[in-house]
């Protein structure tokens, strides 16, 4: 059982939230955010939950939406730093406690919070008022009008209330990985001093692996109002490592001390494990991983992006049943999806949700602009300081399908190529393009060649019938991977993208039926299995999504799953688990 940390506080604010819709953007001109403003009236809702699944008239609203909430502070200690920390709120949010602006964040998928020590009424009510708006703009992520998915509204993560002590811990970055003497971690621990006096403490760290404790003390100096990081080293002779196979986690358990009483405490779980490209292998804990994946929205039926864990739960097990070791997806995912994800054992790419920024659709042509590097960065840095700690993340992707050959485009993707390595140097960097590699100079600086292919499903001639599909399909992916090759045979290649409509109910032998998308996957993963300068493919897509109001096309949804939205069996899951369940215990390549 997992012991209470009496020295933090943490106060999820879930009850008593009101809605109001703003569609003629009136709020601010009357001052919806003033504490007496009669919020009481507006529509009661439960939070997080987009605000698409509140009726199903604000399905794909794209607008202006308030939030605000009543509650009290009967248990704060006034000794400590207090924040408001919101999980994820897309996508333009400003904020008000009690009538005063707190601040406004740009930004869909990552947290954000606020200092509001000294700022509560303590054992009183307090109004906390949120407008948000999630109008797509060009020069925001991801930097395009015709964005593929839903781009739900409203509060989808946690808001609360955290406390810490004046001087804690805030942050832990920790990594392991396999050595001579069993493992070897790194952990890189920020100290945070908002007393006026420069402190003198006594910094405790303690590894946990393969049954193996390994601890060390330092004494270390924190400047005050400032902030100090600090290199602590282990050798352990853990020989337990993380894979798909054996998800095996350990534990970096951090204590500062003062005057020989602990003043914080807080813990982090890890995984021991190594990535990396050697020549033209790809290879995970020194053997050669071969993926077999699928690419993942987060939205499951009418729940949008926050179903029920339970059925998160299931939806997974369900993935893992099918062989599949590695999950793409398109934007940052929450904290208890990623845990899900190092527990069951899935690598995954996790990537900045910069998509088709830079292309052309229905006639328009938006200009390019470097400008997007400012956001882009600051989301990319937010991505790997939150989520650096989780073995399931193997690789960072910059950007999916964006105009990457352009003298900007190569531009920015060697900026965040160069960052993301700043950052993090214990994963893969890359960016996923969806046009074929000639010209895609960028991909000199990533550590692997990422790139979608859809040969007789959406490019180069189209099969109509399944008895084309030797032809058109699984040839044509041949020759265009052979093609591929020619440009950076030098490097490992990927397939990131893969994949044929089907819609459910739908038999018979033309495009768009289950029988066709089922023997069309068999196809294609045949020839990837066959190309031996790829390692491996990812399924577009698990599960079929909804698209966005403005997405051009026949249905309402994307009929590319293996399952339907609301998680309904196909034929081509079928397809699925012959595919990648044949030896799905070894992460090796077969041969």
């Amino acid at each position: 059982m997992k012991t209470p940390n009496t020295l933090r506080k943490n106060t999820v604010l879930s009850k008593g939230w009101r809605f109001q819709i703003d569609q003629f953007n009136l709020g601010i001109l009357e001052q919806w955010y003033e504490r007496e403003y009669p919020c009481h009236t507006w529509a009661r809702v439960t939070v997080p939950g987009a605000w698409d699944t509140y009726n199903e008239a604000l399905w794909g609203y794209e607008g202006i939406g308030w939030y605000s909430v009543k509650f009290k502070t009967t248990d704060i200690n006034i000794d400590q730093i207090i924040q408001l920390v919101f999980a994820r709120v897309n996508y333009h949010t400003k904020v008000w406690l009690n009538g005063s602006s707190l601040g406004e964040n740009i930004g869909g998928y990552l947290p954000f919070k606020f200092d509001v020590t000294g700022l509560l009424n303590i054992d009183a009510d307090n109004t906390l008022t949120l407008r948000v708006d999630n109008t797509p703009k060009v020069q925001w992520l991801p930097a395009t009008l015709q964005i593929e998915w839903i781009h739900y509204g409203g509060i989808l993560g946690t808001i609360s209330l955290a406390q810490y002590p004046k001087i804690y811990i805030s942050h832990l970055s920790v990594h392991g990985e396999p050595s001579e003497a069993g493992a070897a971690v790194f952990a890189d621990i920020e100290i945070t001093n908002n007393s006026k006096i420069t402190e003198n403490l006594v910094l405790s760290a303690s590894v946990f692996a393969d049954q193996i404790k390994t601890k060390t003390n330092q004494h270390i100096t924190c400047p005050a109002e400032g902030s100090s990081v600090h290199r602590v080293e282990f050798s352990t002779q853990a020989r337990q490592y993380w894979s798909p196979d054996n998800p095996v986690l350990s534990i970096l358990k951090v204590t500062i001390i003062k005057n020989n009483s602990t003043i914080d405490k807080t813990s982090e779980r890890f995984g021991i494990r190594r990535i990396e490209v050697t020549g033209t292998d790809l290879l995970l804990n020194g053997k050669t991983l071969f993926i077999r994946g699928v690419n993942r929205y987060e939205e499951y039926g009418k729940y949008g992006p926050t179903p029920p864990i339970a059925l998160i739960k299931k939806d997974l097990a369900e993935i893992k049943k099918a062989g599949v070791n590695f999950i793409r997806v398109h934007h940052p995912q929450s904290p208890l999806l990623l845990t899900l994800f190092d527990e069951m054992g899935f690598l995954m790419m996790e990537e900045l949700p910069l998509n088709w920024w830079g292309l052309a659709f229905h006639g328009a042509k938006p200009k390019q602009n470097a400008d997007i590097l400012v956001q882009a960065e600051k989301e990319l840095t937010a991505m790997i300081r939150r989520d650096g700690n989780h073995p399931s993340i193997i690789m960072w992707s910059m950007a999916n399908e964006c105009k990457t050959k352009s003298k900007v485009g190569i531009h920015v993707m060697r900026k965040l190529l160069e960052k993301s390595k700043s950052l993090d140097t214990t994963r893969l960097a890359t960016f996923v393009t969806g046009k074929g590699l000639e010209n895609e100079l960028a991909f000199k600086y990533a550590d692997l060649v990422c790139y979608n292919m859809y040969m007789g499903s959406m490019s180069g001639k189209i099969c109509h019938h399944i008895n084309q599909l030797d032809i058109l399909a699984k040839q044509a992916s041949l020759e265009y991977m052979k093609k591929q090759n020619e440009f950076f045979p030098d490097k490992v290649k990927l397939i990131t993208e893969f994949g044929c409509s089907g819609i459910k109910n739908i038999s018979g032998d033309m495009h768009l039926s289950e029988h066709f998308q089922a023997r069309y996957l068999e196809k294609v993963w045949e020839a990837i299995c066959e190309c031996r300068y790829v390692y491996g493919g990812v399924l577009w897509s698990w599960a079929d999504y909804y698209h966005h109001k403005r997405f051009h096309g026949i249905t309402v949804f994307g009929p590319y799953g293996a399952v339907t939205v609301d998680r309904q069996k196909k034929l081509s899951l079928t397809s699925l688990k012959n595919m990648f369940q044949k030896n799905s215990s070894k992460s090796m390549r077969n041969t």
